[in-house]
């Protein structure tokens, strides 16, 4: 490769030009949330039960202020389920900010997969291991049978009866949790990197590097590529999105 500093730093630039693409392509696109509660994309329920399930959703926010929402996928197109669920609940700012009372019902019907993405707020209540009940217990049983509306309808009302410590479903889970998945995105950034920092090392440095933030600092001023998350305008009755960690479960059926 050559030393020159410039060549160094085209090099570079091409490199980014590649990957960030490649990077954008691995991950699958988060629906806008709309003002709705109940996201149904793979056209699995009916429209009576979508009306209910909004309903009964409006009256959980309105009543306790628990900001509880349902989606539902096709596929995951190669996407890692946990890391999927939590730019869902990201994006659409689940919860109140200072309560981080949200929760994602997250459902990908080809890959046969359920998740309950759960808040910091209410990981005590709605605990790993109950999540993991409610999935395999309640909603298991109607989708094996095609009966889609009937799962996520008992989904919702059990986890609003776990929030409110009236869920009382002590069966236990029929297998073990589902291990969590590698991302490709991980992947590509862990390639990404070793070949930047190879090319540093052998042009000496200078051109530009990753930030602490995460984000690729190009060679020309003090811009880079990097994340950044939206909110929703005052007219929604959004909490100002609560926090997320990864609490929750992920389950098949």
């Amino acid at each position: 490769m050559p030393n020159h500093p410039l060549s160094l730093m085209t090099f570079r630039i091409f490199l980014c030009l590649i990957f960030i693409p490649l990077l954008s392509f691995a991950q699958r696109t988060v629906p806008e949330h709309g003002g709705k509660w109940v996201h149904d994309e793979a056209n699995v329920l009916s429209e009576a039960t979508k009306s209910e399930l909004e309903k009964i959703l409006k009256a959980e926010r309105d009543s306790t202020s628990n900001q509880i929402a349902v989606l539902i996928i096709p596929s995951l197109d190669g996407d890692a389920f946990e890391d999927y669920s939590l730019r869902v609940a990201e994006k659409w700012k689940l919860g109140q900010k200072d309560r981080d009372n949200g929760v994602l019902l997250l459902i990908s019907i080809n890959d046969k997969l359920v998740r309950i993405e759960t808040g910091y707020g209410l990981e005590g209540v709605l605990t790993d291991a109950l999540s993991s009940r409610i999935n395999r217990n309640e909603i298991a049983p109607h989708f094996r049978q095609g009966d889609f509306d009937g799962g996520v309808k008992a989904g919702v009302m059990a986890i609003i009866q776990s929030i409110k410590g009236e869920y009382v479903n002590d069966a236990p889970p029929t297998t073990q949790k589902r291990k969590r998945k590698s991302s490709p995105l991980f992947t590509l950034l862990v390639i990404l990197v070793i070949i930047i920092l190879a090319a540093k090392r052998r042009g000496g440095g200078g051109g530009g590097g990753w930030s602490s933030r995460g984000g690729w600092i190009g060679p020309i001023g003090g811009g880079g590529f990097g994340s950044s998350s939206g909110s929703w305008g005052s007219g929604s009755d959004f909490g100002g999105g609560g926090g997320f960690g990864g609490g929750g479960s992920s389950d098949s059926w």
